[in-house]
């Protein structure tokens, strides 16, 4: 008997899970996987963030309000340090290249406020990821685990992994009892 099909869970990217009620089966868009109920041990699902992800906005928001603040203040230190040496030095060579030197600072400090911004952003959109968050069903089986991770919270996995678990828990008739 190759079982009813119960319900199914569509990852949105060609990738099904079905589950029967003898087997569950992956679905891919080149592959499928099939394992009956009789081996799997458990199944888990669980909404999750990554925190790894706000340590990381954290760390490059810090960074860019250091850049946004540094930006001004060390423009206008390498100007007036290229106009001093500019005004007191009349076209030796060194002085030539202190003022080259220091105008090319000025410049390279007026980039970091634009680097400011786009560390900003950076961190926004890894804020908006930590967020969202994902979904994880988890197949256990005597000596392995499948994840299947879903971006966001998704009640639907959550609705799939209860039909799995009552599946196991199920009664099973033993063939020649």
């Amino acid at each position: 008997m190759q079982g009813d099909l119960l319900t199914e869970f569509d990852f949105g990217s060609g990738a099904r899970l079905a589950l029967y009620t003898n087997r569950v089966v992956l679905h891919g868009g080149d592959a499928m996987e099939s394992v009956p109920l009789t081996h799997l041990a458990s199944v888990r699902v669980a909404f999750e963030r990554d925190a790894h992800k706000l340590n990381w906005a954290i760390g490059l928001l810090a960074l860019a309000l250091l850049f946004a603040v540094l930006s001004g203040p060390l423009q206008s230190w390498m100007m007036d340090l290229s106009s001093k040496v500019a005004a007191s030095a009349g076209r030796e060579s060194l002085e030539a290249a202190l003022v080259a030197a220091f105008g090319a600072l000025a410049r390279l400090a007026r980039l970091l406020f634009p680097l400011a911004l786009v560390l900003t952003a950076a961190a926004a959109a890894l804020l908006v990821f930590f967020w969202i968050g994902h979904t994880t069903l988890t197949l256990s089986f005597a000596a392995a685990e499948r994840a299947f991770p879903v971006r966001g919270r998704n009640q639907l996995l959550y609705q799939f992994a209860d039909s799995v678990a009552e599946q196991l828990a199920a009664p099973r008739s033993v063939p020649g009892t």
